[in-house]
């Protein structure tokens, strides 16, 4: 069984979480789906990027937010367990990930929030396989989302097999489209799109 070394690298970073069936799950979802990174890279033909809350998936049931519109952390984490995760619901553009999650296509996954093992199983239970998950640390970040996911992809798009190729990405967040268009990302909202594709059903 042949490995490319990104997945390697991916299995490699999470040795080191501190809970062991975390560590487990995680490094096996990405040698479940070895065979998503193998190909050759330099033939990618789009790259395609999905944020996940209410663009992928609906998971406002349990993101309290507080009067600002901010996320209320400490009620999140209260409501952030198996069970509530296993309540999200896919939104339209989960199809649209489906269906360009191809062998020609580089398709990620950038989330602000922090991803575990249950996210995961989410994940793979409903065939949303990314080649790759950008999200934030375990450890303190407070950086801003849009500020989280513009270093995180340019540090990627750096990367000679990447920089060249057209990118596409999904999100809902005001602050994160603007960033990424002024990083010459081409970047939808998600909210509209969903809106319209659920009136095409």
């Amino acid at each position: 069984m042949n490995f490319s070394y990104e997945s390697f690298l991916i299995a490699i970073s999470v040795v080191f979480l501190p809970q062991p069936e975390k560590k487990i799950q995680i490094i096996c979802f990405f040698v479940d789906f070895y065979d998503k990174t193998i190909y050759n890279l330099y033939m990618i033909k789009n790259i395609y990027i999905f944020d996940l809350d209410q663009t992928v998936i609906d998971s406002s049931h349990r993101n309290p937010t507080n009067s600002d519109g901010t996320l209320n952390f400490q009620k999140y984490f209260k409501l952030r367990t198996r069970r509530n995760i296993f309540k999200d619901k896919l939104l339209p553009l989960a199809n649209i990930f489906k269906q360009v999650n191809t062998d020609e296509n580089y398709v990620i996954i950038a989330t602000a929030r922090t991803i575990d093992y249950d996210d995961i199983d989410f994940l793979k239970l409903n065939g949303l396989i990314p080649n790759k998950i950008i999200s934030r640390r375990w450890v303190v970040d407070n950086s801003p989302d849009a500020e989280l996911k513009s270093k995180k992809l340019k540090q990627l798009f750096n990367l000679k097999q990447f920089k060249n190729v057209p990118k596409i990405m999904f999100d809902d967040a005001p602050s994160v489209i603007s960033k990424m268009r002024e990083i010459g990302i081409t970047t939808l909202n998600s909210i509209k799109i969903n809106e319209r594709l659920q009136q095409n059903v």
